[in-house]
């Protein structure tokens, strides 16, 4: 079974994404609302895919996912984010990020990129 990590701040988002991916099949879902959380669900859970908000509380999404490539070099993230600044596109993409996806959060938007990553 897939296990999927979303890392966001936003309980309304947070909710949002886990009610899209349940429609998607998804069921094995973790859930945290800033990066030191998303790490150690990470260690904890080792999932197959992380959804990543790049603007978190305290540590950003860029760094959380500097150090969750620390932890798995192959560490699959889809950065999901109002943030549009093309650094932080850059950035996330130098670091190896599967998708970009930019909120609003709509069920083809995020349904589509984790089917292609995941190969369902």
């Amino acid at each position: 079974m897939v296990k999927i990590l979303t890392i966001e701040d936003s309980a309304f988002e947070r909710k949002a994404i886990i009610n899209i991916l349940k429609k998607g099949g998804y069921e094995d879902i973790v859930e945290a609302e800033d990066a030191e959380q998303g790490i150690e669900a990470y260690k904890t859970n080792r999932p197959d895919l992380v959804l990543l908000d790049l603007r978190l509380p305290g540590m950003d999404g860029l760094e959380c996912f500097k150090k969750l490539k620390a932890i798995n070099p192959k560490v699959k993230v889809i950065v999901v984010t109002i943030v549009t600044r093309q650094d932080s596109v850059d950035e996330a993409k130098k670091l190896g990020a599967v998708d970009y996806i930019i909120k609003p959060i709509t069920e083809q938007k995020l349904l589509t990129p984790i089917k292609k990553v995941l190969g369902w």
